[in-house]
This record gives structure tokens, sequence and C-alpha cells, in this order.
């Protein structure tokens, strides 16, 4: 497979017969750098004004805390996000260019076979640069762009309730699932999970109608195997939920991409996200006074050293290095260094601070990253699914791992921690309740409360008043036509369970609380 088929311009087109995949003309078929800079380009136009994006700007960073109690947005965590991104792909050319790529592979002892099996891939890369940066630019916005309110514990309040009340559907009381059982609940059992990457797709490509072109949306297929179910509901096991499937099928076959494989922008992004998400969470227990610059240091000297199995002289060995820098550099040298910098400078915030982690840290991890990416650029040009990029030096991954344990461990320290994650889920589990009579109802009837023709109760009526219109107008074009696999009176109860979660995934903590506290109102009214 040759990388640039990776990078076509192509977008999907429903309204003909391409949206299965091919045919696509000439100029589509064959890379056409410009054409395909300009369409990036356009992508990021609409990213940027979409409403998906503008809502990052109201949720926090850290699910459960009101976005008044923190000056943390996801919209701040994106942005450096992007900029680590940014980072990677603009090392992994000056590696390329300066022709330090076979210099900085072989200090890791690659056999000369090994090293000769890259050098097609990495000539492959040559003009793609602006290409690879506009998708690991956009990708890196959209990460999360599907995040429910309360994040994490939104995320479990969705899939908890949809599992305990999945047999109270209009579909699955009204006899839907008669002609095939099995394949019916196998359908139906997937809007028991929950995968942000996948909202992120269905929010921009179906809620928004941004029509994105293959390689950009192929950036957002994660990396998680297929769910069950979706093995046991027909042909279709990609990395989106079933109502992209189209969607998926037709980008897979015009990029060249099986059902488990993966963009090659898809893994920068991947490692753009775990290094900014992890520096982010332990700037903010810093910020909140969980604990100082100097115990965070040696919390994470000793994490890291009990991961290394207690060795001595774990945190001094000189395994981490810097692009286009001889001298390689110790966990604990880099530490000492960010911290004494700190502490020179007398700065009352930990901002500073922070600024000097990343000094050292972060590039360190970056570098890594981008060395991995040449390493294993034949795997990542045929799109192998295990491929974790700062996994693949020994001390990178265990550094990593040192930084995400240590990060967790600190968040539970904040004695209201556990509470604004209980009263997210509560209030996540209220919305959902307050659904529930309207997931219940005939198809005929919950058309006719969609067009606020008839409401049995002012809870119900408000709860349709409250629908954002696209979410709506999803429903109603998914429902029109019939769907491959599916029954009609299964695909109506899928869809109509993927409005429920099309709504709340609309919503920010402080609208899903104001809400919730409309529709109780609402019900007090009618008792």
């Amino acid at each position: 497979m040759h990388l640039h088929q990776r990078f076509l311009s192509c977008r999907p087109q429903p309204d003909d017969q391409r949206l299965g995949g091919w045919p696509y003309d000439a100029q589509e078929v064959d890379l056409s750098l410009p054409l395909l800079e300009r369409r990036l380009d356009k992508d990021r136009s609409r990213v940027i004004h979409s409403a998906s994006v503008r809502r990052l700007q109201l949720l926090p960073q850290q699910g459960g805390i009101l976005a008044q109690d923190s000056d943390r947005r996801l919209l701040s965590l994106a942005l450096e996000r992007q900029q680590v991104g940014r980072r990677i792909v603009h090392l992994i050319y000056r590696k390329l260019h300066g022709n330090l790529a076979k210099h900085e592979l072989a200090r890791h002892e690659l056999a000369e076979k090994e090293l000769t099996e890259q050098e097609p891939a990495r000539h492959e890369l040559t003009g793609l640069d602006t290409a690879l940066g506009c998708l690991v630019d956009v990708g890196c916005l959209l990460c999360d762009v599907g995040r429910p309110p309360f994040g994490q514990a939104g995320e479990l309040a969705v899939c908890g309730w949809f599992d305990s009340h999945l047999p109270e559907f209009g579909g699955m009381t009204a006899g839907g699932l008669s002609v095939d059982k099995k394949e019916g609940h196998a359908v139906l059992a997937e809007l028991c999970r929950f995968d942000a990457r996948a909202q992120a797709l269905r929010s921009i490509v179906t809620l928004e109608g941004i029509s994105l072109t293959h390689a950009q949306s192929a950036t957002l297929l994660g990396r998680h195997e297929p769910w069950p179910e979706q093995a046991l509901s027909g042909p279709f096991t990609g990395n989106s939920y079933r109502s992209e499937a189209a969607i998926e099928t037709a980008m897979r076959g015009a990029l060249g991409l099986t059902h488990r494989s993966r963009h090659p922008a898809a893994y920068l992004v991947d490692a753009a996200d775990a290094i900014a998400q992890t520096l982010a969470r332990l700037e903010a227990i810093v910020e909140r006074g969980l604990i100082d610059p100097a115990g965070l240091m040696t919390q994470l000297k000793d994490t890291f050293q009990r991961r290394q199995g207690q060795r001595p002289t774990a945190l001094n060995e000189r395994c981490f290095c810097r692009h286009g820098v001889v001298r390689r550099w110790s966990l604990g040298g880099m530490l000492d260094w960010a911290l004494a910098r700190y502490q020179r400078d007398r700065s009352e915030g930990p901002g500073q601070f922070f600024h000097y982690l990343r000094l050292a840290l972060g590039r360190i991890l970056v570098n890594h990253g981008a060395d991995a990416f040449l390493q294993r650029l034949a795997e990542v040009r045929e799109g192998t699914p295990r491929v974790n990029l700062l996994a693949v030096d020994p001390g990178c991954r265990i550094l990593m791992e040192s930084l995400e344990d240590l990060a967790t461990r600190l968040e539970y320290l904040d004695p209201d921690r556990e509470r604004q994650e209980l009263d997210g889920f509560r209030t996540i589990c209220g919305l959902l309740d307050a659904a529930l009579p309207a997931l219940r109802l005939p198809m005929q009837e919950f058309h006719q409360l969609l067009d606020r023709q008839e409401a049995s109760s002012p809870v119900l009526g408000a709860w349709a008043a409250g629908l954002p219109a696209g979410v709506v107008r999803a429903y109603r074009q998914a429902i029109s036509a019939p769907a491959e696999g599916m029954s009609g009176a299964v695909q109506e109860t899928y869809y109509r369970g993927r409005l429920v979660h099309d709504w709340i995934c609309s919503r920010t903590e402080t609208s899903a609380l104001e809400e919730n506290m409309r529709l109780r109102v609402s019900g007090r009214q009618q008792s």
C-alpha cells in the first residue's frame, strides 16, 4: 500500500452513488497536493467555526467541576494538544530533511534490514508535511468534541442507564425484534457503549452536516477493539457507531484502509493527546493546592522508580534524548533542573514551574514520539492498530505510565472530587429518566411528540421542546431510508436511542444542571 493513498483529497458524496467508496474521478484518485491542502484548509475553517468546537470553551477540563469553578477549559486543552501535535510533525520532517533519521534510528540499534524496510515509506512522506500537519492539527482539536457533560462520570452514567433500561424501549416491547431477536439485541446493545471519538465524528459530520475529507475524518478512528455486539450484528465492525457505518465504509474504501487499520495521522493525534492531557492534569492538581511542585517531583521520582523495579540507579540512567542534542538526559536530572529553575525565579504561581517541566519532559516525549513514528513507519503506513508511539521506547513508556498513575492518584486527594462526580452522575441519570417516557412511546406517538402536536405529560412536552434542531433533523433523516441489517422497528428504536445520546452530548455541565432542574419542575407541576 502506497502511503499517498492515505492522503487523497476526496470527500463523501451522499447524494450520488459514491457513498460506498469508489469510483472517484481521476483528480481525486491521484494525489494532488495543492488540491489536498486547499480542502484540508477548508476542513480546518469549518471545524473552527463549528458549534461543537465553541462548546469546548464552556466545558471544564476536569469532568465534574463546574465551569465557573475552574479557569481550565477543554478548548485550552485542545490548543495545547494542537501545539504538541504540531511539534511532533515539525520534528519528524526536521529529522527527514536533516538526513538525521537513520542516525537517530541507529542509536536504537535497529537491524540494517529494518532500516532498509523504512526507506520507501520515508521517501513517500516527502512533500506531505503541510497536509500531515493540518490533519494532526484539526484531529487534535476534535478529540474532545464528543465528550458528554461531567466527563467520565457522564460516560458511565449514559452506559449504565441504557444497559438498565434497554428492555423498556418502544421497539423492544412492541415485538419489533421477532424477525431476528439476537441480531436486534446486538444492534441496540451498542447504545450501552460510549466512545468519545465515535461521538465526535457523529457530532461534526452527521449532526452539523460538515463534509470533511475522508483523510480528516479518518483521524478520529480510535484504536479500541470492535465491541462484541458489533460482530453479532452484521458485517460492520468498524471504529465508529453503526449510524456512521456508511461514512466509515466510504472512508476506508477511498483511503485503502481495512476494517481494523488506522490513518497515519491518528497515531500522532493519540501521542499528542496523551502528552498534553497528562501534563495538564498534573498542572491542574498543583493549581488546586493538592500538592506543591517539590512534592510532585518527589512523588514522580518514587513512582518512576517503583515501576523500574526499585532499581537505585533508575533515576540517574541517561536514557532520554532530545533532537539535535548529543547528550542524553536522566529523569532525575530533568526534574531537578525544572524545580531548581522554578525556585530560582521565585515565582508565586505554579505556571512558571510547568513551563520548565514542559521544557524538560515535553521535549523528550515529543522527540520519542517522532522517533517512534519513523521507526514504525512501515507499520504506520499499513495502519497496524496496536502501535502506540509513546510505548515503543521502554523508558518513554514507563515515564508515561508513571505520569498517568500519579495524576490519577493525586486527583482523588481532592475531598470534593468524589462528590462532584456523583453529582454529575446523578444529573445525567436524571436527564435520562426524564427521556425514558419518550423512549417507551410507540413510533407514531413519538413522531407526534417531536412535531409538538401532542404530549401526554408536561415533562414530555418540556423534554421535546429542549431538543436541539440538529439532533431531531439527524433522527428524521436516519429513519427516512431503510437500513441494512435492521428491521424497521429496530432501526427506529436504535436511532431514537442515538437521539438521546446526542441530546446529552450537546449539553455542558451548567446547561445539564439547568435542564435537569427545568424537567423536575415540570414533573412537579404534573403531579
